[in-house]
């Protein structure tokens, strides 16, 4: 099979583009033919697109899809698939997988983002800069024996659970069916969600978007939760209702909030490329608010950079060689 791939970006900063390619061709099912993408012609770039079987990269340009008309797999670098176009994929009969790599990074975050709002480190932090040593103006709560709430229970909804184990916590989850292998988690189905709400002391969200999960937690939602809720998001922004969400945080209908993920952002990120500059993440003055801790999608990043490929190739290989490749999204779903 003809295989296309597109390394990462940053794979080809770190390390030298041939020491990263010569770890691929020694990963890569033998009988495969490779192609990587800067290697391809400008003359030949067409033809080859239309003969490849397998393509390892990111999110197909809308201008190149018509090109990809052998394609049969698609083992993208992404979680989130949001900008994908499913009705290709399905029109086509193409597999499409998507990444879970960065998992444990991202629930390693979260947990930073519960801890620091239980804690209100921020506005704790903020008091001592001013010389300040008034710690009963914003006490903090324990995490111990709480009852934990996972908006999904996917991989990094798992990963976090194992995280917060030693706090004793009760753990219940919202999937969309009630099949799950750990006995230690009660689940709820969409339907019941009101239910789930209402027993939570904290709400960590990991939904994808997907045309069900927009505004998943609404008005009707928060009227339901505890005035001492902390909701802790890692998901989508707009799987929660914005609007909603600062309602209650300005009002103080709950205790706090920690979010990762936005409604608003910069057409270029990145330190002195930004623009615009200023952009802040809502149309709603968030950052104004001292009950919530804002960072600016940045769960994924840290010094554990996604350079290991090998999940990919190992995934790619199984579907050389006829097995069923992993992660592969239901394209109905759309995750």
């Amino acid at each position: 099979m003809k295989v296309l791939i597109k390394p990462r970006e940053e794979l080809l900063t770190l390390f030298s583009a041939e020491k990263v390619k010569s770890g691929i061709r020694q990963l890569i099912e033998p009988s495969s033919d490779l192609i990587f993408y800067d290697e391809i012609k400008n003359e030949e770039r067409v033809q080859i697109i239309k003969e490849i079987d397998i393509l390892i990269g990111p999110k197909i340009d809308e201008t190149d899809l018509r090109l990809y008309t052998n394609l049969k797999m698609h083992q993208t670098f992404a979680t989130g698939l949001e900008e994908y176009n499913f009705t290709f994929y399905k029109k086509n009969n193409i597999i499409l997988c998507n990444s879970h790599t960065h998992s444990k990074i991202i629930a390693e975050y979260g947990f930073a983002l519960l801890l620091s709002i239980a804690k209100q480190l921020n506005i704790n932090d903020q008091l001592l800069r001013e010389g300040n040593w008034d710690y009963t103006q914003y006490p903090a709560i324990t995490l111990f024996g709480k009852t934990l709430l996972f908006l999904g229970y996917g991989n990094i909804a798992k990963i976090f659970k194992e995280i917060c184990k030693p706090f004793k916590m009760n753990f219940t989850a919202i999937k969309r069916t009630k099949e799950c292998d750990d006995p230690e988690i009660e689940i709820f189905t969409p339907e019941e969600k009101l239910t789930a709400i209402k027993k939570a002391d904290i709400i960590i969200n990991t939904l994808p978007l997907t045309k069900k999960s927009i505004n998943f937690l609404n008005s009707v939602e928060f009227e339901a939760m505890k005035p001492t809720v902390i909701i802790v998001n890692v998901g989508r922004g707009v799987t929660i209702n914005e609007s909603a969400l600062y309602t209650a945080l300005k009002e103080k209908r709950i205790r706090g909030a920690a979010i990762d993920v936005w409604y608003n952002y910069p057409k270029v990120r990145g330190a002195e490329n930004q623009d615009p500059m200023p952009c802040y993440p809502s149309k709603f003055p968030f950052h104004e608010l001292k009950n919530v801790v804002i960072t600016a999608h940045r769960a994924w990043q840290s010094d554990a950079l996604m350079t290991d490929l090998r999940p990919f190739l190992v995934n790619i290989n199984r579907f050389i060689r006829g097995g069923k490749p992993l992660n592969t999204v239901n394209l109905d779903e759309e995750y």
